[in-house]
């Protein structure tokens, strides 16, 4: 999750001697009387001194995005995680049943007390929309059947939609089989490719839940997965 420092361009030799004074090129690929760099700006001028001219460190930091900071964002994300997990806990007290939930969200059976469920008040829940029935195949892959007769599906690496019956067949732990468009680039010739329709299996994968399959090998439930470190086996454990 860093930044890169690199800029690319497209320049003529006019303008690539005058890029080398400062700056070191890593790749040039030749197109025709131009040239396509990618370069980075010389370590010695990366100098915050009070005697060095910073015009031009602060020329080339300019567009640049920001730098992302993984410790930062791994403990918003835990947090958020202790927080839900307070939700769940409260529902479970309520006597409502959890049917599935993320970092942010939660899906239960009823609603949660008024307290709980304020969307101008920071840190309370928003309750977003209520659902005559839901399809939960996999973390971040289901779809909703609102009262109003409309849907609402997600599908986590797939851009394209699915039906309900195929919901379905993920809930029961059947891969799909779809085709989808995929793009790439190439610096060194230069070209992007875009292809279609190739071929995509899309598998319920359960990294957290553990299925339970009835005699006839149909879902009917899931359970956590617990490792068990000492014996350093993968095994289901009752919720």
């Amino acid at each position: 999750m860093h930044t890169p420092e690199l800029k690319h361009a497209i320049v003529n030799p006019q303008q690539l001697d005058k890029i080398v004074e400062n700056y070191s090129v890593l790749e040039k690929v030749t197109l025709g009387t131009l040239e396509l760099i990618t370069y980075i700006l010389n370590r010695g001028l990366l100098d915050f001194s009070e005697e060095k001219d910073t015009k031009l460190l602060r020329k080339y930091l300019k567009g640049i995005p920001g730098q992302t900071n993984v410790p930062i964002a791994a403990a918003v994300t835990a947090y958020s995680r202790m927080i839900i997990n307070q939700f769940k806990l409260l529902a479970l007290k309520q006597g409502l049943e959890i049917y599935y939930s993320d970092t942010d969200s939660l899906v239960t059976n009823g609603p949660l007390p008024r307290e709980y469920c304020d969307e101008a008040r920071l840190g309370m829940l928003k309750l977003e929309q209520v659902f005559k029935e839901g399809i939960f195949a996999a973390p971040k892959i289901y779809y909703l059947e609102l009262e109003n007769g409309s849907t609402i599906t997600k599908c986590k690496g797939y851009s394209g939609k699915l039906s309900k019956t195929q919901y379905l067949e993920l809930l029961g732990g059947h891969p799909l089989d779809l085709t989808v468009t995929r793009w790439s680039r190439s610096l060194a010739e230069g070209t992007i490719q875009i292809k279609r329709g190739l071929n995509y299996r899309l598998n319920p994968f359960f990294l957290k839940r553990q299925q339970l399959l009835d005699s006839n090998g149909v879902w009917v439930n899931t359970t956590p997965i617990i490792l068990n470190t000492q014996e350093d086996k993968v095994q289901g454990s009752s919720a």
